[in-house]
């Protein structure tokens, strides 16, 4: 059973940047140490090329790892080094295979398509070195941090050009390894060139869309015209699909790459409790979570899919201040964490304020916002010392601008910041979803965009979000935890699925008297008790086979959303109480992308376990 904090460790040891390595081809340079058996087979003179093109990639790995790591720490003149040194190896492994004899020999039975495989090889590796890896030791990462407020739009074009230079390179390589016949090759060579094929197969589709994406950043940046793009925090504190009540709103407007924050928001500035959705809703939505999720602007993060929150949300700031949305985006208060975490402290100003007639100090104490405490004050603390709603949303306007400073300061360095913000969209806190359909096009379904996969091909996604109507802040006391089986391969032709999903309340009976009331009012339900719509979905085209709650059969409805069958099932937790849902879901013959399980972004760690019987 593979648990998310394992695949969480993992996406730790290889960050955003590792990720998307189009610029590291280094690895595939220990796939020519093959080469050496090639030789063996058709005499000295090939053999005595191959070992000595073996010696020149195997000096060139310990250089590869090295140029790696300086393009991630920003050292352009220790990459340059290394590259050049990296190149001159690469260079001369490709001249030892591109002999006269060698080539004169490709026509010989067994040993002629080998060498002529690891001719292409030694090209092809050499090719992703010159065209690839080169020209991004000139990259310096630090055009990606803002400087006095404002983002370096030339530095951010010569990337794309970079990058799409890089993506050329792939695309040839791609082409190159196509014109080798691999059923004529020897289980080494066959092996070697399945892996370089493999890594390369692996850079193109990244490539791609980050050439697309670098491309079309610096008028997202106002290169062109300026931009508004609307923030929203969720308050996980109050669950939603998405994450929670989107408590607060700010617009970032951005003109010629310069960052500011426009209008600032709360939820109780709207027009809620209409009488009819502030614009039309999706029916399945609507048969699932009711009308409520376009009448109250709290609850426009019900649905799991942010493309329909990003309308939602759009259409009431519109309807209240008229500026037009050019995207919309999400962010909670344990992201915020993550990125104080590369940005270093916070410091929210004690500036005077209007509370209901009175100018008072914002502030009873200083307040330092940090990687360690600005998810328990932001999301609980806060309730304690600031019991009037209007001060509290005073004090979170006001920490968005403190950490909104500290952030366009340029403090940050960047490879920590992205590794942040990868934490952050792997986890499903930080979402974005553009007006424009061409830019919406390029973040797809990615998790980035909060869009559930609309088919099973790439993974076999299965889905529970967790929907509070306590009234007030318990969540951030409540305790998920996840676990996945599916026979998609062991029993493919009639494949079955599993989600369980148990909610923990692990606020103490002795703790419930001192809340305070904001934090539960016990107002519908008794203090300290937990009302949650928890709502589970099954894979694309998947029917309901059987819930059951701790373990007793319940006769609940399934109801069809995003082309997936979801079921939903109020759980009630008292203090120290909790409940398991399983659904059972039937699947229909055919071909299943990998086991994967999306959530509500709890504040506490969600663990998952999957378990796909049968499946590498």
């Amino acid at each position: 059973m593979t648990t998310r904090a394992e695949r969480r460790a993992e996406r730790t040891r290889r960050p955003l940047l590792r990720s998307y390595r189009f610029w590291i081809p280094m690895g595939v340079v220990l796939l020519l140490l093959v080469i050496a058996i090639v030789g063996a087979i058709v005499g000295k003179h090939v053999y005595d090329r191959a070992m000595s093109a073996k010696g020149s990639l195997e000096k060139a790995v310990p250089l590869a790892s090295q140029a790696a790591d300086a393009v991630l720490d920003g050292d352009t003149e220790k990459a340059q080094q290394l590259s050049g040194q990296l190149a001159a190896l690469t260079t001369d492994a490709r001249e030892q295979t591109d002999d006269g004899v060698w080539k004169s020999v490709e026509w010989v039975p067994v040993a002629g398509p080998n060498l002529y495989a690891v001719r292409t090889a030694a090209a092809v590796t050499d090719d992703l070195v010159r065209d690839a890896l080169t020209p991004a030791t000139a990259l310096s990462l630090d055009v990606l941090k803002p400087k006095d407020g404002a983002i370096d739009l030339a530095g951010i074009t010569e990337m794309h050009t970079i990058v799409g230079q890089a993506q050329k390179s792939v695309d040839a390589a791609a082409r190159d390894l196509a014109t080798i016949d691999r059923d004529a090759l020897i289980s080494q060579v066959s092996g070697a060139i399945g892996k370089l094929t493999s890594a390369v197969d692996e850079l193109q589709p990244m490539l791609g869309p980050a050439s697309d994406i670098l491309g079309v950043l610096p008028q997202a940046l106002g290169a062109d015209q300026p931009r508004h793009y609307l923030m929203m925090f969720q308050n996980n504190a109050e669950s939603r699909g998405t994450g929670g009540n989107p408590a607060a709103l700010v617009m970032i407007d951005v003109d010629k790459g310069r960052i500011s924050i426009g209008q600032q928001a709360s939820s109780s500035d709207f027009d809620n409790g209409r009488a009819e959705p502030i614009t039309a809703l999706n029916p399945e939505t609507q048969a699932l979570y009711g009308d409520k999720i376009g009448r109250w602007i709290m609850d426009s993060t019900l649905s799991p899919d942010f493309t329909e929150t990003a309308d939602i949300v759009r259409a009431w700031w519109a309807e209240q201040y008229g500026t037009p949305i050019d995207a919309v985006a999400s962010f909670d208060p344990v992201a915020l964490s993550y990125l104080l975490g590369a940005t270093g402290p916070a410091s929210v100003p004690n500036e005077q304020t209007e509370i209901k007639g009175r100018t008072i100090n914002l502030l009873t104490e200083p307040l330092t916002l940090t990687a360690e405490n600005a998810t328990p004050f932001l999301l609980n603390e806060i309730y304690w010392k600031y019991p009037i709603p209007a001060q509290q949303d005073a004090v979170f306007a006001a920490s968005a601008r403190a950490v909104f400073d500290t952030v366009t300061s340029g403090k940050a360095e960047p490879k920590a910041l992205l590794e942040a913000l990868t934490r952050a969209v792997d986890e499903g806190r930080l979402m974005y979803q553009p007006a424009n359909e061409d830019e919406a096009k390029l973040v797809g379904e990615t998790e980035l965009a909060g869009k559930l996969p609309s088919t099973n091909k790439n993974s076999t996604m299965l889905g529970a979000y967790v929907n509070d109507f306590t009234e007030g802040k318990l969540d951030y006391y409540m305790q998920l935890d996840l676990v996945a089986e599916s026979t998609q391969c062991a029993a493919a032709n009639d494949p079955s699925f599993s989600l369980s999903a148990t909610l923990t309340n692990t606020l103490k009976p002795e703790q419930v008297a001192d809340l305070p009331s904001y934090i539960s009012p016990g107002r519908f339900f008794d203090k300290g008790r937990v009302a949650t719509n928890l709502v589970l979905y099954g894979p694309v085209g998947a029917t309901t086979a059987k819930v059951t709650v701790d373990g007793t059969e319940l006769a609940a409805k399934t109801l069809p959303h995003l082309g997936r069958p979801a079921v939903l099932v109020p759980i009630y937790n008292n203090p120290g109480q909790k409940h398991t849902v399983t659904v059972e879901f039937a699947g229909d013959a055919g071909k299943y992308g990998p086991l994967d399980v999306r959530h509500t972004p709890m504040v506490r760690e969600t663990h998952v376990e999957m378990d796909a019987a049968g499946c590498q």
